[in-house]
C-alpha cells in the first residue's frame, strides 16, 4: 500500500488519496468493521461498551457507521471493475474466436480453389 497523500486547497479543504487496489481496500475496511462489531458483540463487550463515556461511545458508533457506509460505493466500484474486466476478457476471447474462424475459412477457401486446379506432375 502506498503512502497516504494529503493536499489542501486555498479554501482549506483537504483531499486524501492513497493508491491501493479496490479489493484490498475493501478487505481492509471490512476487517476494521468486523473488529469494531466484534468488540461490542463479544461476551461482556456490550457491557464494557456501555461503561465508556458518552462521547467515546458516540465516536465508536460513528466510526462503525462511516466504515459501513463507505463500503457501498467501494463494493460498487469493485463490481464495476469486475464487470469491466469480465467484459474485456470476453471481448478478447470473441476476437480470438473470430480470428480463428477467419483463418479456418481462408484455409477452406484455399483448399476448394486448389482442388479444382489440375495437378502438374513433372517427370525428370
Amino acid at each position: 500500500m502506498k503512502e497516504l497523500q494529503i493536499s489542501v486547497d486555498a479554501n482549506g479543504y483537504a483531499t486524501l488519496s492513497q493508491s491501493v487496489q479496490v479489493s484490498e481496500h475493501c478487505a481492509t475496511r471490512a476487517r476494521l468493521l468486523m473488529s469494531l462489531v466484534n468488540m461490542v458483540a463479544a461476551p461482556g463487550g456490550f457491557e464494557q461498551f456501555c461503561g465508556y463515556s458518552e462521547s467515546m461511545r458516540r465516536d465508536i458508533l460513528n466510526l462503525m457507521r462511516s466504515v459501513a457506509e463507505e463500503q457501498l460505493p467501494l463494493i460498487g466500484a469493485l463490481e464495476e471493475h469486475a464487470t469491466k474486466s469480465g467484459y474485456e476478457r470476453g471481448a478478447q476471447a470473441a476476437r480470438e474466436v473470430l480470428v480463428h474462424e477467419q483463418a479456418a475459412n481462408s484455409a477452406l477457401h484455399y483448399d476448394a480453389e486448389n482442388q479444382n486446379a489440375p495437378m502438374m506432375i513433372s517427370s525428370h
